[in-house]
């Protein structure tokens, strides 16, 4: 009865979201509409009729315009783009991943969005180092949508606004980058993610019913993160076909940042949970195009042969990390945490860890290691000189 309660409020925070998501886009399209009808002068053909446009139409909707290429609906000698926003689409299309993309798109809207009233649409070149650090400062207060931002995001978004004036330097929009001088927030050494111990991963897999469907996709999902540290999108994004061999070895084409392949390895324990997955799920291995992992039950469609959900992957971590009795905060990411953690303190390189997880450089495995604190692990207890004991302890 208990699982049936949780699947039914799992079921409605899902099609809440998919509820809000649309109404909020359908929000947004029709203030965007009304704003243009609002504050677009009467267009014609005439120069001053286009700058008068762009400086009435403001700083952030013209990166909406820009970065959805709204602009071509007027003709583009209807409103003349100031030369910075028409640089918005190259930058953006030269991200190579659609999430980074819309993240970046938006990060340049808040940017621009703190500028309007400060500098006008047309001269961007008045843009002062003083501007970026008024705008780190209300981004850390939260003065821009009332919510205090991590040091850690605060960086991410500077980060974005210093990499587009540079691009627009580059392309001899502005002569120098005003943002270049201004100081991000010190890089923590440590993420603040929480990992799992060896005995509460132990626990968490132990907990799916593995002889019913969605018991065994969990049970298969759960190994997979834990055993070989993916992200969750990438895990989204397996399909049957990324299953295959090579010199001999069962192994997993995994998709990362950057259109990056990697290829893990499949342990002979891993292999077997999937076979069991696929078994008890019906699922046919001929289908390579079809998502590695698909849902048991959709209640709005019926259609089950479709990528998971993401809230679904964090729903399966999350309840199944409660019910294990795990108190601190969980994610799909600390199990990528939480493997990588387990991968070194078992002696494995920094060139193979660095594999697994995926990086371009070594330097994220002391932000992800979560053990690197224990004090039972310290080197201290490896340090040796040779002396005898007797030799250490003092006479008095």
């Amino acid at each position: 009865m208990k699982h049936l309660v949780e699947q039914f409020v799992f079921n409605l925070a899902l099609w809440s979201s998919h509820w809000l998501k649309n109404h909020s886009k359908i929000k947004w399209q029709k203030l965007f509409t009304d704003i243009e009808k609002k504050r677009s002068p009467t267009l014609d053909r005439n120069v001053s009729a286009s700058y008068k446009a762009n400086n009435e139409i403001g700083l952030q909707s013209l990166v909406q315009v820009a970065s959805s290429g709204g602009f071509e609906q007027y003709g583009k000698d209807l409103v003349s783009l100031p030369l910075w926003a028409k640089e918005i689409p190259t930058f953006l299309q030269n991200q190579l991943s659609d999430h980074t993309r819309k993240a970046y798109e938006s990060d340049l809207k808040q940017f621009f969005q703190f500028l309007e009233g400060r500098i006008s649409s047309e001269h961007i070149e008045s843009l002062r180092p003083d501007h970026i650090i008024l705008f780190r400062k209300a981004l850390e207060e939260g003065r821009l949508n009332g919510k205090v931002m991590a040091k850690a995001t605060v960086n991410r978004k500077l980060a974005v606004v210093k990499s587009f004036l540079n691009w627009l330097k580059l392309n001899r929009v502005l002569r120098e980058n005003p943002a270049q001088l201004v100081k991000g927030f010190p890089q923590s050494q440590e993420s603040s993610l929480n990992g799992l111990s060896d005995d509460e991963a132990r626990k968490i897999l132990a907990l799916p019913q593995r002889n019913k469907r969605a018991g065994a996709l969990h049970y298969a999902v759960l190994h997979v993160l834990l055993y070989l540290g993916v992200r969750k999108s990438e895990l989204l994004n397996l399909n049957m076909g990324d299953l295959v061999e090579e010199r001999g070895v069962s192994v997993l084409r995994v998709r990362g940042k950057g259109h990056r392949v990697r290829i893990l390895p499949l342990t002979l324990q891993i292999k077997q949970v999937l076979e069991h997955y696929f078994y008890v799920c019906r699922r046919d291995r001929t289908q390579m195009e079809a998502p590695l992992f698909t849902p048991t039950k959709n209640p709005f469609s019926g259609q089950l042969l479709k990528k998971m959900h993401p809230h679904a992957i964090t729903y399966i971590v999350i309840h199944y990390a409660k019910k294990a009795g795990v108190l601190k905060k969980i994610s799909p990411h600390s199990l990528r945490a939480t493997c990588i953690s387990n991968a070194l303190d078992r002696k494995a390189t920094q060139r193979s860890v660095q594999h697994l997880a995926g990086w371009s450089t070594p330097l994220m495995i002391q932000r992800y290691d979560k053990r690197r604190d224990d004090l039972k692990n310290s080197a201290a207890y490896l340090i040796n000189y040779g002396e005898s004991e007797e030799a250490t302890i003092s006479t008095g």
